[in-house]
Formats: structure tokens, C-alpha cells, sequence
């Protein structure tokens, strides 16, 4: 079964669900668990709740959930709850929501954990050869920015890119949500490529500084720019002679106003299937594909 990792951890009521969803499991995106509610998804782009559910999701149900994605040790995962999700083997992450305990200002961590949402990470290998033409002119990557609506694909698509490029340049992935190597114990997951050096967990800005001074990357990929300090991070790395691989969120290719760093800009549509490549376009904004 593909989802059955997802479904390990899943009370046998709530798994006996989204087991129905084993043959179309590639458009399911998101499993969101509410205490005193029913389980919804995302499914096929559009908010869904499954038929069946006889009762509310319940304060044990919540606690055995949190349970299995903590390997029973919630403390070991007090750093990543602190950011507001965990992320698991294969790159799956669970978004949680709760009571903040405060610190001098800061979000110290969450207690009374009461709502999950399970992004489901997919992993397709070969879904961006196709696009590898656009993307290298002789022995040069251009740098590209993937640009969609959240849940578009981009990340998928950023990944199998990554892995593609990593079979003939160095890649250093600064995955700061771990959920495109999908790292566990420092080991990825997802198929990356041999010359893929990944910073698991690590800041985009502060991680693309890193690996400029000790990982001698040919390419930098990063998944979801937006702050100032990634912008002055990525212009160091072209100015060091790096190519750039991104993601933005976007609905259409305003970004290209705002980032002048890239050669090619992939536009991807979130309202059809996951993944989907609406259209290519150069530097100038000018269409070479679609």
C-alpha cells in the first residue's frame, strides 16, 4: 500500500479510511486531524471529508497519533514543535497547533496539542526529465525558479531536478523543512542523487552561506524563497559562481518582477494535477515552452 507509513501511525478507525484512497494515494496532499471533529483531506486539490466517520476525532486518538510520530519521546521533538510541525522518514510533515508556551517573547514550544495536518510527501523519480533541455546548455544549469500555488507540486518537482542535476554537478540541498531529502538520522530518504550533499533542517540564508564556505557546490537548491536574508544569500552564491535551484509561491509569474536572479522560470498549476508545467520562460519573461 502506498500510503501505509502514513496509515502506521494512524489509529486502525482513522487508517481504515484513508486506506479507500490507496489506488488514487498520488492525489491525496493533505490528512488533517482536529480534535472533536471529523477528519478531513486534501484531496484532488479541493477540501474533502471522507464518507464512513461515525464519530468525532477523539483527545486519545489525538495522544496516540502524536504518540507514534514521537517514537513515544514528544521531548526529542521539542526543537521541531517549537517551529510548529515534525517531519517524518520519506519527508512526510505533520503541522501541529496548540497551546504556545511563551519565553522572553519567543515561542518556546506547544503544549495541548489538538490539531495535525499530515502534508503527504510524494515522491515521483523521472517527473522532471523531460524538463532538463530547458534547463542545461551545454555544461552550464541555468538557474531556474519553480512558481506555484501551495500544493502545486513545486517540491517534487524541485526534487527529482535535484536529482537529475546531482548526477553530474555537486548539489548542496539546504532542505530547512526536511521535506525534500526527507532525511532520518542524517540519511536521505528521497532519491537525491549521488552528489547531493543535503543541510537537514538547516535555515535557507544561513545554509547557503555554509555550504559556499565548505561544500564547494556547483548548484544551491532551496524549497520556498521569500525573506530579504534569501535574497542576499543567493545573490552571494551567483556572484561565487553557483547555479540556483528554488521554489516561490505564486499564482502566476509576478516573481520575475521581484527576482532578476533567474534564467529560467517554471510556472506550474495547482488546479489541476500536482506537478503539472504550465509553461517555461527565459530571463526576459519571454515564453519557451507551453
Amino acid at each position: 500500500m502506498q500510503g501505509q507509513e502514513i496509515c502506521s501511525m494512524l489509529p486502525s478507525r482513522l487508517a481504515a479510511i484513508v486506506r479507500r484512497y490507496d489506488s488514487d494515494w498520488e492525489n491525496v496532499q493533505e490528512i488533517r486531524i482536529r480534535q472533536g471533529r471529523r477528519m478531513t483531506l486534501r484531496y484532488r486539490g479541493e477540501l474533502h471529508i471522507p464518507q464512513g466517520q461515525q464519530s468525532d476525532v477523539t483527545a486519545m486518538e489525538c495522544k496516540e497519533i502524536l504518540s507514534q510520530i514521537s517514537q513515544h519521546s514528544l521531548y526529542a521533538f521539542e526543537e521541531e514543535i517549537r517551529r510548529g510541525y515534525m517531519t517524518l522518514p520519506c519527508g512526510h510533515r505533520i503541522g501541529v497547533a496548540g497551546r504556545a508556551v511563551m519565553e522572553q517573547g519567543q515561542v518556546r514550544t506547544l503544549r495541548q496539542i489538538t490539531c495535525l495536518n499530515i502534508r503527504i510527501s510524494h515522491e515521483k523519480r523521472g517527473c522532471a526529465d523531460w524538463l532538463m533541455p530547458y534547463l542545461l546548455h551545454g555544461k552550464q544549469l541555468y538557474s531556474a525558479l519553480l512558481v506555484s500555488p501551495p500544493g502545486g507540486g513545486k517540491t517534487t518537482l524541485l526534487r527529482d531536478i535535484v536529482r537529475n542535476v546531482s548526477a553530474r554537478f555537486n548539489v548542496s540541498l539546504i532542505d530547512e523543512r526536511s521535506e525534500i531529502a526527507g532525511c532520518y538520522q542524517g540519511i536521505p530518504q528521497r532519491d537525491v542523487g549521488p552528489n547531493c550533499d543535503v543541510l537537514d533542517g538547516c535555515p535557507k540564508a544561513v545554509g547557503m552561506e555554509m555550504a559556499l564556505r565548505s561544500l564547494g557546490p556547483d548548484v544551491i537548491a532551496v524549497d520556498e524563497i521569500g525573506l530579504k536574508e534569501d535574497d542576499r544569500a543567493m545573490h552571494k552564491a551567483l556572484v561565487s559562481g553557483c547555479s540556483l535551484l528554488a521554489t516561490m509561491h505564486g499564482e502566476d509569474l509576478s516573481p520575475i518582477r521581484e527576482k532578476g536572479l533567474f534564467h529560467r522560470y517554471i510556472l506550474l498549476d495547482g488546479s489541476r494535477k500536482p506537478g503539472s508545467v504550465t509553461g517555461i520562460y527565459n530571463q526576459r519573461g519571454q515564453q519557451i515552452w507551453g
